[in-house]
């Protein structure tokens, strides 16, 4: 069985066809994903959920298919094997490193980030930490939410909203097209 993972309950409004598990943001994420884990016993995760661009030509809606996920100066790689198989499922996705960030991060901080990574989020590494620790195979997709200049703890509500609905669609679209790579097909 393949599991979707979420922080949102909006990121998993689309996801059909396989278990749903919503974590909640930040580093907490861990925690709750464990505690799910013990009631499941998947072959296979596709997290999922939006994410902050760090480079201008990442425009709302798009695809980052994440081949390192970093957090916590560690760096864990995914599997080249997966990734490929992915990519293959998503060739309109950006595929390269994610970065967790502590809360919303703001312009500046996206910016800066931008040399290490292509997207930040608050969850991927706290959650690629522990389906790394249990050998548990994963794939990590997200959909810009707010691009580079975006500030999206003083934006405009109203948009960011249509912006998340329509995530929401792409992620529940993706979730359907990897669960069969993360399930070892090609």
């Amino acid at each position: 069985m393949i599991v979707a993972v979420a922080a949102l309950r909006t990121e998993l409004a689309f996801v059909w066809g396989m278990p749903r598990v919503r974590t909640g943001i930040g580093h907490r994420a861990r925690e709750r994903l464990t505690q799910a884990l013990k009631q499941l016993d998947p072959d296979g995760v596709v997290v999922l959920g939006f994410c902050g661009a760090t480079h201008a030509r990442l425009v709302p809606g798009r695809l980052v298919l994440a081949d390192v996920v970093l957090g916590n100066g560690e760096e864990i790689e995914l599997p080249a094997e997966l990734v490929e198989r992915a990519r293959e499922r998503l060739p309109d996705a950006e595929v390269g490193p994610i970065a967790t960030v502590e809360g919303i991060a703001d312009p500046a901080e996206k910016a800066r980030r931008s040399l290490d990574a292509v997207a930040v989020d608050m969850e991927s590494y706290h959650i690629s930490r522990e389906l790394r620790s249990r050998e548990i195979p994963f794939v990590v997709v997200r959909c810009v939410l707010d691009v580079l200049w975006d500030d999206i703890s003083r934006g405009n509500r109203v948009r960011m909203a249509g912006r998340a609905l329509s995530c929401a669609r792409r992620l529940g679209r993706a979730a359907a097209a990897l669960a069969p790579a993360v399930g070892g097909e090609r």
